[in-house]
């Protein structure tokens, strides 16, 4: 039987990664949202 729980530390660790992820996906978004915007107004 394999001992994987994890303790409090990790499990905070893991949140506060998930939760840069999400920071950076959605700064990612908005910059490749932005970029098709400025494309689209440009062929206007």
């Amino acid at each position: 039987m394999s001992n994987n729980w994890i303790t409090p530390e990790e499990m905070q660790r893991k949140k506060a990664r998930q939760k840069n992820i999400l920071y950076a996906g959605l700064l990612l978004a908005t910059a490749l949202l932005s970029a098709a915007v400025t494309l689209l107004a440009n062929q206007i």
